[in-house]
Formats: structure tokens, sequence, C-alpha cells
């Protein structure tokens, strides 16, 4: 951030702060110091969905847009990522980046949120809304109890 913070004053373009928002207090920062008019959030990289949502309060709290990002995830990593962007509001909110035309599994078997002509649309299932097939996955690595 450091780094952002030096070249800020020497530019009018607007800046977009993405591998450098890791935690919330980087989001304070960007914040406070005014350091960009754009979070990219990306939810494997913040820490997940909660800490995602953080970030997001202090966004909208400062008038700073977002892009929320699921990187190279599954659909099931896509739909928690609509879900964040479903909380903001359209004007605030960029895009969606889905990655799950990027895979060549699909482990839902054509279930949750599919991109249709450039739009996504929530599941009106309960929970994440859309569930593995469990037999795509196979057996698991190792079981934490």
């Amino acid at each position: 951030l450091d780094d952002i913070a030096a070249i800020r004053p020497l530019h009018s373009a607007p800046v977009s702060v993405d591998e450098s928002l890791v935690t919330l207090q980087d989001a304070a920062r960007i914040a406070r110091d005014g350091l960009a008019e754009v979070f990219g959030i990306k939810l494997n990289r913040v820490g997940g969905l909660t800490k995602a949502a953080r970030m997001r309060d202090v966004a909208l709290a400062h008038g700073i847009d977002m892009f929320v990002m699921a990187t190279g995830g599954s659909v099931l990593a896509d739909t928690e990522a609509l879900h964040l962007a479903a909380t903001i509001p359209d004007i605030n909110c960029h895009a969606v980046w889905a990655c799950q035309d990027m895979l060549t599994v699909d482990i839902a078997d054509g279930r949750g949120p599919r991109n249709k002509a450039g739009h996504l649309h929530l599941p009106e299932e309960p929970g994440l809304g859309v569930e593995p097939n469990e037999d795509q996955l196979g057996h698991p690595v190792a079981v934490y109890q």
C-alpha cells in the first residue's frame, strides 16, 4: 500500500486495489487515506465471506465501489461471490467475476448460477443454493472433526 500511496497524488486516474487488499486493516487504510476508488474483493484471498463482507462495509461507508471475485473456483465459489455481490447496491458493484467456465469438471452437474448472456442469477434454494455432486468430488483427501 505504501507504493500506491506514493503514486496516488501523481495522477488523476481512478485506482482499483486488488492484490494489495488482503486484510480488513488494508481496507481501512485504503479508505482512510483515499488510496482507491475501487476494491477488488477476492473472497479466497481475503479469508472468506465474513471478512469480505466486512471489507464491503468499509467500502460502502467510504463511497468506494467494488468488483467481487471468486478466483479459480467452481460454481460453489462463484455462488458465494454472487451472494456477497447481491448485498452491494448495483451502483457500487461493477461486476462479479465468475471462473466456473475455466474448469473442465462441473462439480454441480449444471446446477447453480450459470453465465447466461453475461448474467448470473442467485439460486432460490436455501443456503448457498447449490449442492455439489459428491461423486464428482471423489474421496476426501482429509477429514477434520
